[in-house]
């Protein structure tokens, strides 16, 4: 899977993040900070506006697998004093860049779970069906999040029972499609 920072502002990436905030999406550079930690852009982005000035500015970071969807990942930046954006996060795939869109609407909550947004890249049944699926299995999981949790428990044998089928359907088509 190759899922990473739109490459550019396309017409496509413009309609997908158009439909989570009016705001413009823009291209922020990647630097992490020396204790930051991959997974907490919340706290990273606080913890270095605190020690450099600034703020933590929320949003979504875009993510693209093009030809195949879009992701939306809640998110959040550190702004400088002078205005400047800067992901002090680490990034998976340790990109130089990521597309971030600034959302007043999402700020961070510690008690409330935003999940990923995703939409087709195309047209493909496959990549409609695998993003249903994902929507299908975080509406169990979600189920199992308390505010402060870094992973998830282990789930019901019910929904063990629920989820199974749900991942290998998730991974038939990933092996498809990749």
């Amino acid at each position: 899977m190759i899922l990473g920072p739109p490459e550019q502002l396309d017409s496509a990436t413009l309609a997908f993040c158009a439909t989570i905030s009016p705001e413009t999406p823009v291209y922020v550079p990647v630097r992490p900070a020396s204790a930051a930690r991959p997974a907490y852009c919340f706290d990273n982005s606080v913890v270095y506006a605190e020690a450099n000035g600034g703020e933590a500015v929320y949003g979504w970071a875009i993510w693209r697998w093009p030809g195949r969807w879009f992701e939306a990942e809640h998110h959040a930046v550190w702004r400088s004093p002078a205005g400047d954006l800067l992901d002090v996060t680490p990034q998976t795939g340790e990109p130089a860049r990521v597309l971030f869109l600034p959302d007043p609407s999402a700020p961070y909550d510690p008690s409330t779970f935003r999940r990923n947004i995703m939409a087709a890249d195309g047209h493909e049944a496959l990549v409609r069906e695998y993003i249903a699926l994902v929507a299908k299995r975080g509406a169990i999981t979600s189920l199992y999040w308390e505010p402060g949790m870094d992973v998830l428990p282990l789930f019901s044998p019910e929904d063990q029972q629920r989820i199974a089928p749900i991942d290998a359907r998730m991974a038939e088509i990933l092996a498809q499609i990749a």
